[in-house]
């Protein structure tokens, strides 16, 4: 297996000399004029990229999809990508400062792996190895659409695809042209944009590139230690063969360095929110990820696709959520800093067959990756000031872990589509995946330094059934009934002398959903409803404050209805809202003989989540957009007893927008109100024993109002 530095040289010198990468990538459209008011739900004729693994229309997608394209993007100027994503009906991504973040899509605010993320098809990081942050690996300047399904689509895309797929397809070169924008807030943070793309035009060949990426710093601020930088860089190059064959290729670079100020205990949170108990905690993280697609028209049954693909990551760090108070001592305190590394080479081959019959289309592929991984982990000893709560300084006390970990995923699947009634679509996919870990223990097996070394294999298949029903040509109806499945991951299997006996959890999806676009009104909304059942779901157990240990839960339960719609009553007044209303209970979730928490609601599960926004651009200043957007985050319980319940928050956000020829001037006002609230609350009382408040439930706090101003400008296509 290359080395990480072999992996980064051969990418860039792939990427100069244009040789092909990943499929399914998006266009960049120029920026839409000011008086164009964003529609964030979509046309039933627009192509959704996602949900067929090459493209299919909307009013013949029977799965709860949506789509931010370029414009939705631009126009929330985010510097976090949950500004977008929380649009999106029944998705709710929480900020945990410099882009760190969990996620809610069916599932409770969690860190579990049961979410998959995308690079143009390709997930951004191997199964085994998943990371709540992961987002934190994405350029979102040089994206072009995101999209998202929410609930299985293992059928497609394998592992971790449960509670929801998002796919990031990066956008595509345009005619010469650019953008240079600069951003600052005053809670500190400064950012730099850059975007540069050219094209060359008549007929094959045909070469086009983009770089597009960011440089931000983060100093001061309401938080007394929270400083972070982030560089980010995607170059794409398209170049067109000739008529049948195209070759693609994107390389993206992500690094992040952060404080990590971590969570605070509940008379901290609500005397004095900006405060850290910490001043040494950090982490980061380099990524990159290289894909390169040769797709040509050769065959007269259809397109055929080959995708390779590689990755390369290193995470440093000393977490917050790793440091723990001594029971004996309150001057002293232990921590971990750990420092893992992957490599990966991927390859998917993919070939789709057209048919007159019935309109029958057939896409079958297959797809093997290989990754290193290597994990080290050092005990250390911290001095701890007593009065402040906070920890001074820390010295390596031990090495706890070392270990290397092979893992091997291999997966054949296929999607078929067909007609079999005027106006209807039908969906079957089917997916087979074989994964192997070879885990190999550096050190003497222990209750520190972990399992001994074994291999370790699981075959999980996969299915998908769906039926779309277009009655009329601005209505669609569709059910569908899917399969998802997440293995165990790494860390949870080997962190411990003894292996726990952790099955491959399992998960079952049907929905039922109606689109529709009214042109009267003019108004164009999506209602799905759902239910997900899971069996063996992973969930972390809390032990303690920071220390959780993963279990499988007998069987989850988790349903409900998710919508979104857009008005637009006149050319200058526009509504949008997303939102959903679901429920999560463990079934059968026995603890010990005395804990049972079958029947009770899952933590961090909020029954009400979404958003609503108001968009006005007036006719006397043909410039000028305003927009005002409230969040809703509706109260959760802490913890599995139900017994301590958080009680939720309501946020207003402001943004204005400027255009004036290639100038345009934005202003941001986020938490309007100045609210105080948590991102994410949590207690560790398990229900039995005496509750303790102090010491048992935290609170990670969000930030105040934060106003933000920038300035960019734009030349050539971008305009």
């Amino acid at each position: 297996m290359p080395s990480s530095l072999t992996v980064r040289c051969v990418a860039l010198c792939l990427l100069s000399a244009g040789v092909p990468v990943a499929a399914a990538a998006e266009p960049g459209p120029p920026v839409a004029p000011a008086d164009a008011l964003h529609i964030a739900t979509l046309p039933l004729e627009i192509v959704m990229v996602t949900a067929s693994h090459g493209g299919s229309l909307l009013r013949d997608t029977p799965a709860a999809i949506s789509r931010r394209d370029h414009d939705a993007i631009e126009a929330h100027k985010p510097t976090f990508i949950g500004e977008v994503l929380n649009t999106v009906p029944g998705v709710y991504m929480t900020d945990l400062g410099n882009e760190q973040h969990s996620m809610s899509i069916r599932q409770p605010l969690s860190y579990s792996a049961v979410y998959l993320y995308l690079q143009d098809g390709i997930p951004i990081r191997p199964l085994g190895l998943f990371n709540h942050n992961a987002l934190y690996e994405i350029n979102l300047a040089g994206v072009g659409a995101i999209e998202v399904i929410r609930g299985p689509a293992a059928s497609l895309y394998g592992s971790n695809s449960v509670g929801g797929t998002i796919n990031f397809l990066t956008a595509a070169p345009a005619g010469p042209g650019g953008q240079l924008g600069l951003h600052r807030s005053d809670q500190g943070l400064r950012r730099l944009d850059a975007r540069l793309s050219g094209r060359t035009s008549g007929d094959a060949p045909d070469l086009g590139v983009q770089l597009a990426g960011y440089s931000s710093r983060r100093d001061g601020g309401w938080q007394d230690y929270n400083s972070a930088e982030k560089d980010a860089l995607t170059g794409r190059l398209d170049w067109r063969l000739d008529a049948r064959t195209e070759l693609v290729t994107v390389l993206s670079y992500n690094r992040l360095r952060t404080d990590m100020p971590g969570s605070l205990y509940a008379h901290d949170y609500q005397q004095r929110p900006e405060f850290s108990y910490h001043r040494f905690t950090y982490r980061e993280v380099e990524a990159t990820r290289f894909s390169s697609t040769l797709t040509g028209d050769w065959l007269a049954a259809g397109p055929s696709t080959l995708t390779l693909y590689a990755r390369d990551n290193t995470t440093e760090q000393l977490p917050s959520y790793l440091v723990f108070d001594s029971a004996r001592d309150a001057t002293a305190a232990t921590g971990r800093w750990n420092d893992s590394r992957f490599t990966s080479l991927g390859l998917d081959l993919r070939q789709q067959f057209d048919a007159d019959w019935l309109d029958a289309r057939l896409v079958v592929g297959a797809t093997g990756e290989f990754t290193r991984s290597d994990f080290r982990e050092h005990q250390l000893a911290i001095t701890r000031d007593p009065s402040s709560g906070r920890y001074l300084d820390y010295r390596v006390d031990s090495n706890r872990r070392d270990y290397h970990t092979d893992l091997d995923n291999r997966a054949v699947y296929a999607q078929l589509e067909l007609s079999p009634l005027p106006d209807t679509r039908l969906v079957l996919g089917a997916r087979r995946d074989q994964i192997e870990y070879d885990y190999r223990n550096r050190k003497q097996p222990g209750p520190v330094s972990g399992a001994p070394s074994e291999r370790r294999r699981f075959e999980e298949s996969s299915a998908r059934l769906g039926l779309s029903w277009a009655p009329r040509t601005n209505h669609t109806l569709f059910a569908s009934w899917a399969e998802g499945f997440t293995p165990p991951e790494v860390s949870a299997l080997y962190g411990r002398l003894d292996v726990p006996d952790l099955a491959a959890s399992r998960f079952s999806n049907i929905e039922l959903g109606w689109r529709a676009e009214l042109d009267r009104l003019p108004l164009t909304f999506d209602l799905t409803l759902y239910q997900l059942r899971g069996r063996d779901e992973v969930v972390n157990y809390s032990v303690a404050p920071g220390q959780s240990e993963p279990r499988n839960a007998g069987r989850t339960r988790h349903r409900g209805v998710e919508f979104g719609l857009e008005w637009t009553p006149s050319p200058h007044w526009q509504v949008a809202a997303a939102g959903a209303y679901s429920e999560h209970r463990f079934d059968d979730y026995r603890v010990s003989t005395t804990l049972d928490y079958s029947g009770r609601r899952m933590p961090a599960a909020p029954a009400w989540l979404g958003t609503v926004e108001l968009r006005w651009h007036p006719a006397a200043l043909g410039g000028l957009t305003l927009s005002l957007e409230g969040v809703y985050l509706d109260h959760y319980w802490m913890n599995n007893a139900n017994s301590v319940r958080y009680d939720g928050h309501a946020l207003l956000n402001l943004r204005a927008s400027y255009l004036a020829g290639p100038w345009r001037f934005w202003l941001k006002a986020q938490n309007l109100t100045d609210r105080h609230y948590a991102e994410v609350a949590a207690s560790s009382y398990s229900g039995a024993g005496d509750y303790l408040p102090a010491r048992q439930d935290t609170f990670t706090p969000g930030a105040p109002r934060t106003l933000t101003l920038g300035l960019e400008y734009r030349w050539g296509s971008s305009q």
